[in-house]
Parts: C-alpha cells; sequence; structure tokens
C-alpha cells in the first residue's frame, strides 16, 4: 500500500538502506528465560515474522526500495544459553558444541522468515529486498573464528574471566561485581554472554556489503 509521503521525503527514502531489525531475538529470550517451554514459543514465531514483514510493507509503502531484513543468529551458541542450559547428555550439542534445541528455533524464525521474504519480493518486483544472514555467519564464526580474525568463538569477553566453559557467570554477569573485560575484544565473537564484539560486527558488516551472509549482498 503506498502512503501519502512528502514528495521530498519519498525521495530521500528511495536512496536510502534500510536494516530493519535484527527482530526476533528478544521474543524468544523473554519467553525461554521466564520458564516457558520451547514448544510454546514455537508458536510465537508466525505471528513475529508477519510482524516483521508487515513491517516491510509499511516502509516500502514509505518510498523505500532497499531493505535488508535480518534473521536471528545461532542463539544456541550463546555462553548465556550455554551456561543456563547446559546438558549431561552430548547428543544435545551439534560439532560446534552448540545446543541444538536452540538453534532448531532459530532456523525456524529463518525459514519463516525468508518464505516470507519471497512473498514479498514477488509483491513489489521493484523493491530490493535482502536476506541479512545473521545465522549461517556467526555459525561459522564460532566453528572457525580464526577464519574472520578472531581466536575465540564460545569464550565471552566481558564476564567472569577463568569461569566455567566459557568465562560466564550468570550471578557475574559484565558491569556486575566480579566480571571483568579483556584486554583484546577484537580476538573475541561473543562480548558478554549474548551480544557480539565490535570486531565481531566488523566482519558481519563486511559480509553483508559484499556476500555471501546477504542474499543478495548490499553492494552486488
Amino acid at each position: 500500500m503506498r502512503r501519502h509521503v512528502p514528495v521530498d521525503c519519498r525521495s530521500h527514502l528511495s536512496k536510502s538502506l534500510f536494516i530493519l531489525g535484527e527482530f526476533g531475538g528478544n521474543d524468544y529470550n523473554a519467553p525461554i528465560f521466564g520458564g516457558k517451554s520451547l514448544d510454546e514459543v514455537y508458536t510465537y514465531v508466525p505471528h513475529i515474522i508477519n510482524k516483521i514483514t508487515s513491517g516491510v510493507e509499511t516502509l516500502i509503502g514509505l518510498g523505500a526500495v532497499d531493505v535488508v531484513v535480518p534473521g536471528v543468529l545461532p542463539i544456541g551458541c550463546f555462553p548465556l544459553y550455554l551456561t543456563l542450559y547446559g546438558s549431561s547428555n552430548q547428543s544435545d550439542y551439534d560439532g560446534d558444541g552448540c545446543l541444538q534445541r536452540f538453534n532448531d528455533l532459530s532456523r525456524y524464525h529463518n525459514r519463516l522468515l525468508r518464505q516470507g521474504i519471497c512473498r514479498l519480493r514477488s509483491k513489489y518486483a521493484s523493491v530490493r529486498l535482502m536476506y541479512g544472514d545473521f545465522y549461517t555467519q556467526v555459525a561459522e564464526m564460532v566453528r572457525s573464528p580464526r577464519s574472520f580474525g578472531l581466536e575465540y568463538g564460545l569464550n565471552v569477553c566481558c564476564g567472569a574471566s577463568g569461569q566455567g566453559s566459557y568465562n560466564y557467570n550468570n550471578k557475574a554477569r559484565c558491569g556486575m561485581s566480579g566480571s571483568s573485560a579483556c584486554k583484546d575484544p577484537e580476538n573475541y565473537l561473543n562480548w558478554d554472554g549474548i551480544h557480539l564484539t565490535e570486531a565481531a560486527y566488523r566482519s558481519i558488516a563486511y559480509g553483508w556489503l559484499t556476500g555471501p551472509y546477504c542474499v543478495p549482498a548490499i553492494l552486488h
């Protein structure tokens, strides 16, 4: 639906790049941390995807023609999740040391999101809609951090240094008493257990600009 927007504003928006999100991560974090079952959280996904695609359509109606729509990250690779929901059953982990059941949720979200983007592409052929693939790149950064100029894939930079398997303690999170920050954050993928470092986002930005982690690449 085309919305009434001043001509000069519409012209400006048509020359701008929009990155819509990432949306969805906290919509899953909040209920999971609140004790909701994964089965219940799965039921939220279609509603969240509908809200995201509706937001894209709103932007298009305002005049946007270049929009990146990011998926969610592999939450099963976050040290916070790995610490709070760690398992003694090795089959609960994938080959990279991430919790499969949480990554399955991320993949489900991303699959429905890509389907939604495909529908929007068919409806708005003149608009350039790009899928920002957070999941694949971050999973590869966990698997092979040195390929991205990093040293550590699952350890946190700011947290409870030397504690647990990931330098993470939920009672000594980054900024809390008992926590400290590493001296070399440029070598870490993960900042505080659930957020990435500046170094990680620099690599992600490059991957989106030139490919292959944005489909199509922004500069394609």
